[in-house]
Protein backbone atom coordinates (compact mmCIF):
# COMPACT_ATOMS: atom_id res chain seq x y z
CA UNK A 1 0.00 0.00 0.00
CA UNK A 2 3.15 3.01 0.66
CA UNK A 3 4.31 1.70 -2.57
CA UNK A 4 1.10 2.67 -4.25
CA UNK A 5 0.69 5.53 -2.63
CA UNK A 6 4.23 6.76 -3.31
CA UNK A 7 3.13 5.77 -7.53
CA UNK A 8 0.19 7.55 -7.36
CA UNK A 9 1.45 11.11 -7.18
CA UNK A 10 3.90 10.49 -9.87
CA UNK A 11 0.97 9.62 -12.41
CA UNK A 12 -0.59 12.26 -11.59
CA UNK A 13 2.39 14.73 -12.37
CA UNK A 14 2.94 12.57 -15.76
CA UNK A 15 -1.01 13.12 -16.72
CA UNK A 16 -1.02 16.70 -15.88
CA UNK A 17 2.16 17.16 -17.77
CA UNK A 18 0.66 15.37 -20.68
CA UNK A 19 -2.46 17.20 -20.10
CA UNK A 20 -0.34 20.66 -20.16
CA UNK A 21 1.31 19.39 -23.72
CA UNK A 22 -1.69 18.39 -25.23
CA UNK A 23 -3.16 22.17 -24.59
CA UNK A 24 0.26 23.88 -25.67
CA UNK A 25 0.01 22.10 -28.92
CA UNK A 26 -3.66 23.19 -29.40
CA UNK A 27 -3.10 26.60 -28.41
CA UNK A 28 -2.16 29.82 -30.46
CA UNK A 29 1.13 31.90 -29.93
CA UNK A 30 1.61 35.27 -30.68
CA UNK A 31 -0.67 37.85 -33.16
CA UNK A 32 -1.56 37.01 -36.11
CA UNK A 33 -0.01 39.63 -38.74
CA UNK A 34 0.57 39.53 -42.16
CA UNK A 35 3.97 41.50 -43.82
CA UNK A 36 6.44 41.05 -46.21
CA UNK A 37 9.50 39.20 -45.32
CA UNK A 38 11.64 40.93 -48.14
CA UNK A 39 10.85 44.33 -46.01
CA UNK A 40 13.60 43.41 -43.41
CA UNK A 41 16.85 41.56 -45.77
CA UNK A 42 19.14 45.13 -45.18
CA UNK A 43 17.87 45.47 -41.05
CA UNK A 44 17.73 49.64 -42.12
CA UNK A 45 14.40 50.22 -43.80
CA UNK A 46 12.12 48.27 -46.47
CA UNK A 47 14.58 48.28 -48.93
CA UNK A 48 14.87 45.22 -51.30
CA UNK A 49 18.36 45.17 -52.89
CA UNK A 50 18.42 43.13 -56.56
CA UNK A 51 20.10 41.41 -56.94
CA UNK A 52 20.91 40.37 -53.04
CA UNK A 53 24.00 37.76 -54.09
CA UNK A 54 24.64 35.24 -57.43
CA UNK A 55 21.73 34.57 -58.86
CA UNK A 56 20.16 31.43 -57.35
CA UNK A 57 21.49 31.54 -54.58
CA UNK A 58 18.69 32.55 -51.98
CA UNK A 59 15.19 30.73 -51.48
CA UNK A 60 13.45 33.14 -48.88
CA UNK A 61 14.88 36.58 -51.15
CA UNK A 62 15.50 35.52 -54.63
CA UNK A 63 15.59 36.67 -58.40
CA UNK A 64 16.43 34.35 -60.96
CA UNK A 65 16.90 35.09 -64.81
CA UNK A 66 15.72 33.26 -68.03
CA UNK A 67 17.74 34.42 -70.67
CA UNK A 68 15.74 32.67 -73.52
CA UNK A 69 12.92 35.37 -72.31
CA UNK A 70 15.00 37.90 -70.94
CA UNK A 71 12.45 37.85 -68.12
CA UNK A 72 14.09 38.49 -64.53
CA UNK A 73 12.00 37.15 -61.75
CA UNK A 74 11.94 38.67 -58.13
CA UNK A 75 10.36 36.70 -55.31
CA UNK A 76 7.42 39.10 -53.31
CA UNK A 77 5.74 37.21 -50.54
CA UNK A 78 3.64 37.57 -47.52
CA UNK A 79 4.05 35.85 -44.09
CA UNK A 80 1.93 35.78 -41.52
CA UNK A 81 3.16 36.17 -37.65
CA UNK A 82 2.47 33.70 -34.89
CA UNK A 83 1.72 29.80 -34.18
CA UNK A 84 -2.26 28.74 -34.93
CA UNK A 85 -3.52 25.73 -34.70
CA UNK A 86 -5.66 26.17 -37.21
CA UNK A 87 -4.49 28.46 -40.18
CA UNK A 88 -6.80 29.73 -42.60
CA UNK A 89 -6.08 30.44 -46.04
CA UNK A 90 -6.00 34.08 -46.85
CA UNK A 91 -5.15 36.71 -49.79
CA UNK A 92 -3.87 39.90 -50.04
CA UNK A 93 -3.49 42.42 -52.45
CA UNK A 94 -0.15 43.55 -53.96
CA UNK A 95 -0.05 47.27 -56.05
CA UNK A 96 2.96 49.49 -56.88
CA UNK A 97 3.06 52.69 -54.99
CA UNK A 98 3.87 55.68 -56.87
CA UNK A 99 4.11 57.56 -53.40
CA UNK A 100 7.14 54.88 -51.82
CA UNK A 101 8.93 54.88 -55.22
CA UNK A 102 8.75 58.67 -55.23
CA UNK A 103 10.10 59.26 -51.62
CA UNK A 104 12.82 56.66 -52.80
CA UNK A 105 14.05 58.69 -55.67
CA UNK A 106 13.93 61.41 -53.18
CA UNK A 107 16.24 59.76 -50.63
CA UNK A 108 18.78 59.13 -53.49
CA UNK A 109 18.58 62.48 -54.84
CA UNK A 110 19.27 63.88 -51.86
CA UNK A 111 22.28 61.54 -51.67
CA UNK A 112 23.44 62.32 -54.49
CA UNK A 113 23.00 58.64 -55.77
CA UNK A 114 21.78 58.46 -59.80
CA UNK A 115 17.90 56.75 -59.80
CA UNK A 116 15.45 56.36 -61.57
CA UNK A 117 11.69 54.74 -61.33
CA UNK A 118 12.16 51.44 -62.94
CA UNK A 119 9.35 51.56 -66.31
CA UNK A 120 6.36 50.11 -65.64
CA UNK A 121 6.01 49.16 -69.27
CA UNK A 122 8.71 46.24 -68.29
CA UNK A 123 6.90 45.44 -65.11
CA UNK A 124 4.71 42.72 -64.11
CA UNK A 125 3.32 42.74 -61.05
CA UNK A 126 0.83 39.90 -59.75
CA UNK A 127 -2.24 41.60 -58.17
CA UNK A 128 -2.78 39.18 -55.79
CA UNK A 129 -1.23 36.86 -53.53
CA UNK A 130 -2.90 34.15 -52.08
CA UNK A 131 -2.17 31.99 -49.16
CA UNK A 132 -3.87 28.24 -49.19
CA UNK A 133 -4.88 27.05 -45.40
CA UNK A 134 -2.34 25.56 -43.44
CA UNK A 135 0.49 27.63 -44.55
CA UNK A 136 1.72 30.55 -42.73
CA UNK A 137 3.05 32.64 -45.96
CA UNK A 138 3.18 32.05 -50.00
CA UNK A 139 5.05 34.35 -52.68
CA UNK A 140 4.79 34.84 -56.15
CA UNK A 141 7.44 36.95 -58.99
CA UNK A 142 7.54 40.05 -59.96
CA UNK A 143 9.01 40.37 -63.41
CA UNK A 144 11.25 42.33 -65.70
CA UNK A 145 11.51 42.45 -69.08
CA UNK A 146 15.61 43.11 -69.16
CA UNK A 147 15.75 42.91 -72.84
CA UNK A 148 13.23 45.26 -72.93
CA UNK A 149 14.66 47.56 -70.65
CA UNK A 150 18.06 47.12 -72.11
CA UNK A 151 17.01 48.99 -75.09
CA UNK A 152 16.73 52.32 -73.10
CA UNK A 153 20.25 51.28 -71.22
CA UNK A 154 21.68 54.52 -72.84
CA UNK A 155 18.81 56.75 -70.70
CA UNK A 156 19.87 54.88 -67.77
CA UNK A 157 23.84 54.99 -68.08
CA UNK A 158 24.99 58.29 -65.95
CA UNK A 159 29.06 58.61 -66.46
CA UNK A 160 30.31 55.20 -65.55
CA UNK A 161 27.31 53.77 -64.20
CA UNK A 162 23.79 52.88 -64.48
CA UNK A 163 21.13 54.42 -62.13
CA UNK A 164 19.26 52.41 -59.72
CA UNK A 165 15.85 51.19 -60.40
CA UNK A 166 13.23 51.67 -58.12
CA UNK A 167 10.03 50.18 -57.45
CA UNK A 168 7.23 50.71 -54.56
CA UNK A 169 5.14 47.85 -53.80
CA UNK A 170 2.59 47.35 -50.88
CA UNK A 171 0.40 44.80 -49.45
CA UNK A 172 -3.61 45.79 -48.53
CA UNK A 173 -7.37 44.31 -48.09
CA UNK A 174 -6.36 41.39 -46.47
CA UNK A 175 -9.23 38.43 -46.45
CA UNK A 176 -8.49 37.37 -42.78
CA UNK A 177 -5.80 38.54 -40.44
CA UNK A 178 -4.61 42.19 -39.84
CA UNK A 179 -1.90 43.69 -41.45
CA UNK A 180 1.56 44.18 -39.61
CA UNK A 181 2.25 47.86 -37.90
CA UNK A 182 5.44 47.27 -40.18
CA UNK A 183 6.66 46.16 -43.41
CA UNK A 184 3.48 45.98 -45.06
CA UNK A 185 5.80 47.66 -48.18
CA UNK A 186 8.88 47.10 -50.25
CA UNK A 187 10.96 49.17 -52.33
CA UNK A 188 12.13 46.72 -54.99
CA UNK A 189 15.85 48.42 -55.97
CA UNK A 190 17.41 46.88 -59.30
CA UNK A 191 21.32 47.58 -59.43
CA UNK A 192 22.40 46.64 -62.90
CA UNK A 193 25.74 47.73 -61.65
CA UNK A 194 26.37 44.87 -59.19
CA UNK A 195 29.33 42.25 -59.68
CA UNK A 196 26.56 39.21 -58.80
CA UNK A 197 24.91 39.21 -62.34
CA UNK A 198 25.90 36.60 -64.88
CA UNK A 199 27.43 36.82 -68.32
CA UNK A 200 23.71 37.00 -69.68
CA UNK A 201 22.60 40.23 -68.25
CA UNK A 202 26.10 41.60 -68.19
CA UNK A 203 25.92 41.15 -71.82
CA UNK A 204 22.41 43.37 -72.10
CA UNK A 205 24.11 45.80 -69.29
CA UNK A 206 28.01 46.10 -69.99
CA UNK A 207 29.84 48.61 -68.24
CA UNK A 208 30.74 50.48 -70.44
Amino acid sequence: MKTLYKILPVLALVFAFASCEENDATSDYGFPKVYIPQATVTGLDNSYPIPLGPLDQYTAYACKFDNASGILDIEVGVIRSGYLAQQKGYSVDLGVSSTLTADKLAAYTEAGTPAAELPAAVVTVPSKITVPAGQSGEAVYVSVDLKALALQKASLWVTDKYKLLVLGLEISNPTEYELADNNTSVVIVLDLNSEYWGTEVRTLFPMN
